[in-house]
């Protein structure tokens, strides 16, 4: 009985043993599954092109044969997922990233030709910036040379559209969807993003964009549409930049050197436009030199309206201490010459536009004009010149009537 007793311990122990061996065989195929599912996951996320892609696939195959058989058990450990809907999962991802490097060697492929218009497109640029910049420096001023600046600066105005235009299609073709993108980007993404970055060399063209077109305003003559147009440009480009930017910031997280890139081009957008509107200060600021008029700087429409009402005051004081001639002489060339006829119908309408001048700013201009009119020209005076100017064209025209009329009768 004891014996008996014995051997059906034993096989009782032997029993249990036998199912947590199997147990914990199971236990083993499951995790292994799991840890080799990981790597490959891991491994999708950080291919880096089609060759890796295509391995990723191999191992695929491999840990589908390998666990065939263990199928059963794995479907009831994988909840929510089973195995088969594991490994489909794989092979979604897999495709996934391969379509990804597919797109970045079409859109490579499609912006080699752009690449290659781009860097013509520079050296022409640079070639037309010296020209202009030694005829400029040069001390003749003759007709010939004005006229070849101006064709100069022509055509260097249409070879930055071309480069800006071919730059801005590059970003709206390469990050349209990455501008639209509405959640965080995960590893794989901003892999891909970067790589489409990088084939474009887009910091490199942003900030050779921005630096041509500082040193073109800086080494042209322009007129007040060409700073309108230009305005235009910079907002344009600079509210394209304000999307991109934080997306970009996202792409390059932990990236220093890109991260510094960035902060570049932010300030370089700051330094474009501190340089358009400062050479258009200077332009206008050059139409009163030209007349020998001298006024303090500014570089604002607030400085710009002490200036000139300033310089009016002191006009209007030096009435009587300079030679009344010299007095009326530099009102008429002031507000006749230069104000109404350059100033105000050409330059003002740009400067309130961009928000360079207020129209408070320009009537406060203009009251003080009409303050030392009235200084210069009293107004019964005003009245005097303007009754005997009528007279006169009366005289003239009685006298032009007389004589046609002596020689009908003759």
């Amino acid at each position: 009985m004891r014996t008996l007793k014995l051997i059906s311990a034993s096989i009782l122990f032997l029993l249990i043993a036998v199912n947590i061996i199997n147990a914990q065989s199971d236990f083993d195929k499951v995790q292994n599954f799991k840890t080799k599912y990981k790597q490959i996951e891991e491994s999708i996320k950080n291919a880096s092109d089609l060759n890796q892609c295509f391995d990723i696939e191999n191992e695929i195959i491999k840990l589908k044969g390998d666990f065939t058989a263990d199928k059963k058990l794995l479907d009831n450990s994988l909840y929510p997922l089973n195995f088969d809907s594991s490994i489909d999962k794989l092979v979604s991802a897999l495709e996934t990233r391969k379509g990804d490097f597919t797109q970045i060697t079409e859109l490579k492929e499609e912006v080699s030709g752009l690449k290659e218009k781009i860097t013509v497109l520079d050296k022409q640029n640079y070639a037309l910036l010296e020209q202009i910049k030694d005829l400029d420096a040069g001390r003749r001023k003759d007709a010939a040379t004005i006229e070849s600046l101006r064709k100069l600066t022509d055509q260097l105005r249409s070879s930055l559209r071309k480069r800006d235009e071919l730059v801005v299609g590059i970003i709206d073709s390469l990050l349209a969807e990455f501008v639209n993108h509405p959640f965080t980007l995960n590893e794989a993404e901003r892999i891909s993003f970067d790589k489409k970055i990088e084939y474009n060399n887009l910091f490199y063209n942003v900030e050779r964009t921005i630096s041509d077109n500082i040193e073109f305003i800086t080494v042209t003559k322009l007129e007040p549409d060409d700073f309108a147009d230009i305005k235009e440009k910079y907002s344009s480009f600079s509210k394209m930049w304000k999307q991109i930017g934080p997306r970009l910031g996202d792409v390059y997280l932990n990236r220093a050197e890109k991260t510094a890139a960035i902060e570049r081009i932010d300030s370089r957008f700051g330094q474009w436009n501190y340089a358009i509107n400062s050479q258009m200060w200077r332009s206008i600021n050059s139409l009163f030199l030209e007349k020998n008029i001298k006024l303090l700087s500014y570089n604002s429409g607030s400085e710009f309206t002490e200036r000139v009402t300033g310089f009016i005051e002191d006009e209007i004081k030096n009435i009587g201490v300079k030679k009344s001639e010299e007095s009326e002489n530099m009102y008429y060339t002031f507000a006749d010459t230069l104000w109404f006829e350059k100033i105000q119908p050409e330059w003002v309408p740009v400067l309130i536009e961009n928000r360079m001048l207020e129209e408070a700013q320009k009537d406060t201009i203009e009251a003080r004009i009409a303050n030392w009119k009235a200084q210069i020209v009293p107004e019964g005076l005003a009245w005097w010149i303007y009754i005997i100017g009528i007279v006169v064209l009366i005289l003239i025209i009685l006298g032009i009537t007389s004589v046609l009329k002596k020689k009908q009768v003759s």
